[in-house]
């Protein structure tokens, strides 16, 4: 098979992810909601985007307040790409107006090959005797670990796509990660947090696998961050590239890690508070009970721009945007 250069020059857009296996069921489909927020999420940490992020914040009508930031950026950006196209702007692109314009679907699949390294979807994973599911991020001084919910493909005009991986992350604090005396981290994957936060470019997570922790037991498992060694790009090297269901860089699965359901349950039992994660990765418990205050400065700093999509169905290949 031939490799074919990007045709998108973007930090966002890589060659080197490939999705596989049939698009989920309408279960894990994305909202309007979900799709809007993934579209903020991609904004807000493209790279090429940070200029026109800092110029936004420094208007006097938004003056650094985060809340009217969130809710019309990407108003705003669209409008800027849409008016400057024509001035020679050097912060300005073709691919930036075409990811100024929103995407125009979204498409969700069960794995993901990311340079080499094969991902799985936690409800698959469960079902097969290796695993393909852990995922770790790394943050500003923190690293945030948890297990793929599903890998969600936005398309863009022209054909241009962002991968992300829709994770469900597990509780960071004091009393859910704990390192032992040999430098192992033991993680409680009965905790979960920053379920307002699940997004993550699916080439910036690093594989885990998760082994029982046989001293704390229960639903304590050791965190090992896959290394895979002598990986290549197969058209570096004249051979044929597998298809995306073929096996890549595999782990023996570890067993006992609890599902959505029961988190939450554990969760409400023991009063354990919900997690955000911020821009700046500055932890904010809120308590489910208590009841908020609209004008506190942390709940705006997570408000989220309020965007409509007209989406459509679509159920054709993606042959009108290949090379």
């Amino acid at each position: 098979m031939e490799e074919h250069a990007p045709r998108f020059n973007l930090s966002i857009v890589s060659s080197d992810v490939e999705v596989g296996g049939a698009r989920l069921s309408a279960e894990y489909a994305l909202s309007d909601e979900e799709i809007a927020i993934a579209h903020w999420w991609v904004l807000i940490n493209c790279e090429e985007v940070k200029y026109w992020k800092e110029l936004h914040l420094s208007f006097p009508e938004v003056d650094g307040d985060l809340e009217y930031h969130n809710m019309t950026f990407a108003n705003y950006f669209r409008t800027w790409m849409d008016m400057i196209k024509s001035d020679d702007n050097p912060n300005w692109s073709h691919e930036l107006l075409l990811l100024a314009m929103q995407p125009q679907r979204a498409r969700v699949y069960p794995t993901c090959t990311v340079n080499g390294v094969k991902f799985v979807s936690e409800e698959r994973d469960n079902r097969r005797r290796t695993q393909n599911s852990g995922v770790m991020a790394k943050g500003h001084g923190l690293d945030y670990y948890g297990v793929l919910h599903s890998v969600v493909e936005l398309v863009y005009a022209e054909g241009m796509k962002v991968h992300l991986f829709e994770c469900r992350w597990f509780d960071t604090g004091a009393q859910s990660m704990k390192m032992d005396q040999y430098g192992n981290l033991s993680v409680n994957t009965a905790t979960s947090a920053y379920e307002d936060d699940p997004f993550v470019f699916a080439t910036s997570v690093k594989q885990v696998f998760y082994l029982d922790d046989l001293v704390k037991g229960d639903a304590w498992k050791i965190a090992n961050i896959v290394h895979p060694r002598n990986i290549y790009r197969a058209a570096t090297l004249g051979v044929t590239i597998p298809g995306p269901e073929a096996d890549a860089y595999q782990e023996p699965n570890a067993v006992g890690i609890h599902d959505v359901a029961t988190v939450r349950e554990n969760n409400v039992k023991h009063g354990r508070v919900l997690r955000i994660r911020d821009e700046d990765s500055t932890f904010i418990d809120v308590d489910p009970n208590e009841e908020t205050n609209d004008d506190s400065d942390d709940e705006l700093r997570h408000r989220l721009p309020d965007i409509n999509f007209d989406t459509e169905e679509d159920s054709s290949d993606d042959s009108d945007y290949e090379p």
